[in-house]
């Protein structure tokens, strides 16, 4: 099953922030937005999820057309993490993960609930802050927090290996380098299981790392798409980033791209 995209357009602000865009994701493998600082990765995640209006394209996942569903409908085929969750109130952890529940009120599903919010609680090792409030955390439990969340929501999807899709905006922003690769190791985890993850990035490392593909967006359209072996690029990175790339190679012989920052000279 795949989400499916069409001659998307996205206004903001009376100009298109996206527009004429087509893409195409599969189920069982993660996709990793990448593109400069305003390219349109968090306007097109959010029209994805149903939270920017689009004027006008279709989104489709297997038969499903995204745009038509109604909120609970759609809250329980896809789980959506946007840019620095805030919770500027005094619930406890627990809470904001059962907020991933909601979707499932009124269904045999709720009979999982207990369990889908443990199973988040723990995926990012916050069992024990369950009953913390979120105004005495750090900015990066609060960050592990809302991807626990994203997976009590998801819980009984990817227990019974159904289709379903993740969106997340810089799920790894602020975290240390250990829950970096904890959260994108679930992630791929999740994908093989048969989800379609998209996850944005910026991280030249990790995308190389984790991403089975790469959607590079520059000023609201597709600059590059494809598997990031064969995709992501010295020369693409250098092109939509102004940087230049070193190499590594995993044991597998993947190769891993890291930004070189330039010198002053090469800056002027």
């Amino acid at each position: 099953m795949s989400l499916t995209l069409t001659d998307l357009s996205v206004p903001r602000g009376g100009r298109p922030l996206i527009e004429g865009l087509s893409m195409t994701a599969s189920a069982g493998r993660m996709l990793v937005l990448l593109g400069a600082n305003g390219a349109g990765k968090s306007t097109l995640l959010g029209a994805i999820a149903g939270t920017v209006p689009v004027r006008r394209g279709e989104i489709r996942f297997g038969g499903l057309d995204l745009r038509r569903m109604g909120a609970a409908d759609l809250a329980r085929c896809r789980a959506f993490m946007a840019q620095a969750p805030e919770s500027p109130f005094a619930f406890c952890a627990s809470d904001i993960v059962a907020l991933g529940r909601l979707c499932h009120a009124g269904t045999p599903l709720v009979l999982n609930d207990a369990a889908a919010i443990l199973a988040g609680l723990e995926a990012v090792g916050m069992r024990g802050f369950a009953r913390r409030s979120m105004t005495t955390l750090s900015g990066g439990e609060r960050q592990r927090i809302a991807f626990a969340r994203v997976i009590a929501q998801m819980h009984d999807c990817s227990r019974a290996g159904t289709a379903h899709l993740l969106l997340l905006d810089e799920p790894v922003a602020s975290l240390d380098p250990q829950h970096q690769h904890q959260v994108l190791q679930t992630l791929q985890a999740i994908a093989r299981r048969g989800a379609a993850v998209i996850v944005a990035l910026h991280d030249l490392s990790l995308a190389s790392i984790y991403g089975d593909d790469v959607m590079v967006l520059e000023q609201g359209r597709v600059l590059a798409t494809g598997p990031v072996e064969t995709t992501l690029t010295p020369g693409l990175v250098e092109r939509t980033f102004g940087v230049r790339t070193g190499i590594a190679l995993r044991p597998d012989g993947r190769a891993i791209l890291h930004a070189i920052p330039q010198s002053g000279s090469e800056a002027a």
